[in-house]
C-alpha cells in the first residue's frame, strides 16, 4: 500500500505488536517517546506472544516486544516479503506465581514447582501436610501466552503438562481469579504487578518466593524484584526483545533505539522489569539464556 511505510526514525505513525504482558511497559515507553518526537505516532496492539510474531513475520508490522526471537520457519515467512529481522535485548522479565491471601504457602522450591506443572504434584497437602486447600489449581493468561512456553521451554522440558493447569484470556483475568481461589497458584510477568501505575504490596493477592533448592526456606527464596534477578537469586526470569524487520531506519528502529538506551532503560527499571544496563550505564551481567 502506498505511504504504509514512509515514516522516519523521528516521525510518522505505525503500529507495532507488543506481547500483552508488557502491556504497562510499552504504554509508558511510548508516551515518553511521542513526548520527545511531537511528528511520530506510535499505536500498540496488544496481544499474546504468538500472535504478536505472525504480524511481524506477515509484515503487518515491522516491531514486535516479545521473549522469545523468530524460529527458523518464521524467518523463512519474512523473507517471502524480502524482509529480514533483528533482535534487540532491551530487559530482563521476572515470572511472578501469586497466592490467594488466605493461602499460608508462601515459599516454594523449584524443584517443586516442576512437580506441580507436570503433575506429580496435585494437591496442596504434599507441599504441606496441615493444609486444607485441596487441589492445587494453575492458571496462565492464555494459552498462546509467553508464559506457558516458557514453562514448557524452560521448566517442565519434554515431560506433559498437569491436567490441572487453565488458561485464561489475560493478566487482569488470572489476578481476579486468584482472588476467588483459595487453592490457586496464578503465573504473570511481573510488569502486570509492579511499576508506576501498581504496586506489589497492595495487590489483592500474595507473592510466592521461590527458591532454586528442593527445601525452600525464607533465607534461600526469593522475589520477582530486578536486584534479585540481577543477582541470579530469582529462577523465574526470561529475556525481553525488541525484534525488529525495518529495512529503511524508520520510526520502528527508532523506538528500538529509545528502549536501548538511557531513558527507555530507566522507564524499564521503574516498570518492575531488570533493565540491560543500569541507571549509570553499567552492562546488567546476566546471560541472556533461560536459566537450566
Amino acid at each position: 500500500m502506498k505511504g504504509k511505510w514512509d515514516d522516519t526514525l523521528y516521525s510518522g505513525l505505525i503500529r507495532i505488536a507488543c506481547d500483552e504482558n508488557f502491556k504497562a511497559l510499552m504504554d509508558a515507553e511510548i508516551r515518553v517517546f511521542e513526548a520527545h518526537n511531537p511528528a511520530a505516532t506510535v499505536i500498540p496492539i496488544y496481544t499474546h506472544e504468538t500472535e504478536a510474531i505472525r504480524l511481524l513475520t506477515e509484515d503487518s508490522v515491522r516491531f514486535a516486544l516479545v521473549t522469545r526471537d523468530l524460529n527458523p520457519k518464521e524467518r523463512a515467512l519474512l523473507k517471502e516479503h524480502s524482509m529480514k529481522a533483528k533482535r534487540y535485548l532491551i530487559a530482563f522479565d521476572g515470572i511472578a506465581l501469586i497466592i490467594n491471601t488466605a493461602n499460608t504457602d508462601s515459599v516454594i522450591g523449584l524443584p517443586a514447582l516442576r512437580k506441580i506443572l507436570t503433575g506429580e504434584i496435585t494437591e496442596w497437602t504434599q507441599l504441606n501436610p496441615k493444609s486444607s486447600l485441596g487441589t492445587i489449581r494453575v492458571i496462565f493468561d492464555n494459552k498462546e501466552s509467553g508464559i506457558l512456553r516458557y514453562v514448557v521451554d524452560s521448566i517442565t522440558g519434554a515431560k506433559a503438562l498437569s491436567p490441572n493447569l487453565y488458561a485464561l484470556n489475560n493478566d487482569l483475568e488470572v489476578m481476579e481469579k486468584v482472588a476467588q481461589l483459595p487453592n490457586s497458584i496464578g503465573l504473570i510477568g511481573v510488569n502486570a504487578i509492579s511499576g508506576e501505575t501498581h504496586s506489589i504490596d497492595r495487590n489483592p493477592f500474595h507473592l510466592m518466593r521461590i527458591s532454586k533448592d528442593e527445601h525452600a526456606t525464607l533465607n534461600n527464596s526469593y522475589l520477582p524484584y530486578a536486584g534479585d534477578i540481577a543477582q541470579e537469586n530469582y529462577p523465574l526470569w526470561r529475556p525481553l526483545y525488541a525484534i525488529l524487520s525495518d529495512p529503511k531506519s524508520g520510526l520502528s528502529s527508532g523506538l528500538s533505539i529509545f528502549l536501548a538506551n538511557e531513558i527507555g532503560q530507566k522507564i524499564i527499571l521503574k516498570s518492575g522489569l531488570l533493565p540491560v544496563t543500569d541507571p549509570q550505564n553499567i552492562p546488567v551481567n546476566i546471560k541472556d539464556e533461560y536459566p537450566k
